[in-house]
């Protein structure tokens, strides 16, 4: 083994944790679900939940090999049994100095700065989250909300993309925290992204501007059926454009990619349908990463990564929600990524306690593949450690310049 706990961490993909997380009944082993115990999605079609069906999603999610590793590490580190309610009853007795409680964490993985996705939840106060943590905490700026305002206030293709182009720009030129734009069109109408001549689409959006669901059309995640053409249309180019603007403002650009919760088509998020982006003969110069390991397509984005110079791949949420299986990944995108294109993140949401375990199983997962690949000869151990340094740290100061 290699060792790299003295190595420092920067988490270039995250969310704040909930307002909650500092309350003594709060459970932080709840965050370590991808959405299966979500109860909404039972409530529609006129069918109201059963409190069976209720208990039986808790039991779900209590019963996945992630939840009980994360429990049985955070019980060794609060020193407790590794059950719910020895958790529960530790935490509380720390929560009352919640910002000691959470430095501590940071302390113990090494991490050094954040980059925080301001589009989920809302209202995301980046001085609050540095106040909390005790690191630098930089912004990512989701444009999906942003298109779904602007659509309403806008009637012409012209408008619109003259609206979004002005709000980005005074938004980044105002705040130099926000380095990096990221969308998350694969949950809206997927990665299969084509370039578009403006009267085709200045055609779709006046069609979508006659129909009757217009109003807060693109603030939804799913539209009508008879309109998905149109708004594919009008999201490609506007994401184009987006791109061409990242280029220009020297800004990443972070796409969600693979693995998602329900509102997701799965088949629509794999990173092979960037093509046409990541051939383009200006896009080629965007910093596009793909987020998630692109998992369950992560061979794929390991790929994409090797052969396309301005493609990085990240490591966040696979690590830590496949439980012991964050080795695996790993290794295998290291087959093929080189280590100048892989990042760490957590995509960590709700509590400290998920971005914490992700900080650990990730060092540990790199510390396995990498630490193997020295016992096999196949690698020093001077490189292993220098490429473990530039996933870990190394790659995010150079991409975002922090």
């Amino acid at each position: 083994m290699l060792d790299l706990d003295d190595l420092p961490l920067i988490d270039q993909h995250v969310h704040i944790f909930n307002r909650e997380s500092d309350q003594p009944t709060f459970d932080p082993l709840a965050t370590f679900s991808l959405g299966g115990d979500w109860i909404d999605f039972l409530d529609s079609g006129g069918h109201a939940p059963t409190e069976l069906e209720k208990k039986q999603l808790v039991i779900n999610q209590r019963q996945t090999m992630i939840y009980h590793e994360a429990m049985h590490a955070v019980a060794r580190y609060l020193g407790c049994e590794p059950t719910r309610e020895a958790i529960l009853d530790a935490r509380a007795k720390r929560v009352p100095e919640y910002q000691t409680y959470v430095r501590g964490m940071y302390r113990d993985i090494k991490l050094e700065s954040n980059i925080v996705d301001l589009g989920n939840p809302k209202n995301v106060s980046l001085e609050e989250f540095e106040s909390l943590t005790g690191v630098p905490a930089y912004g990512l700026f989701r444009i999906e909300p942003l298109i779904g305002e602007l659509w309403d206030q806008q009637d012409s293709l012209a408008g619109l993309l003259t609206a979004f182009e002005d709000r980005i720009r005074k938004l980044v030129a105002a705040d130099p925290k926000i380095i990096s734009l990221k969308t998350v069109i694969a949950y809206r109408t997927g990665l299969d992204i084509q370039p578009l001549t403006a009267q085709d689409v200045s055609r779709s959006m006046d069609t979508l501007k006659r129909n009757p669901d217009s109003s807060g059309l693109f603030a939804r995640i799913h539209v009508p059926r008879s309109t998905r053409d149109d708004v594919k249309r009008v999201r490609d180019h506007i994401l184009w454009r987006a791109l061409e603007l990242s280029v220009e403002l020297g800004l990443p650009f972070q796409i969600h990619t693979g693995m998602g919760d329900q509102d997701l088509d799965i088949k629509t998020a794999r990173p092979g349908l960037l093509a046409a982006v990541l051939r383009d003969e200006k896009l080629r110069h965007a910093k596009i990463i793909l987020l998630h390991g692109a998992y369950p397509f992560y061979e794929e984005g390991a790929y994409l990564a090797n052969v396309f110079p301005n493609v990085y791949l990240d490591l966040s949420e696979f690590n830590p929600m496949i439980g012991p299986g964050v080795s695996r990944v790993i290794a295998t995108i290291l087959e093929l990524a080189p280590f100048t294109k892989v990042v760490y993140s957590s995509d960590a949401f709700g509590s400290p306690e998920l971005q914490w375990i992700a900080g650990k199983k990730g060092r540990a997962a790199l510390d396995s593949c990498l630490g193997g690949a020295v016992d096999a000869g196949n690698l020093s151990p001077d490189a292993a450690r220098t490429a473990a340094r530039l996933i870990l740290a190394d790659n995010v100061r150079l991409i975002y310049g922090i």
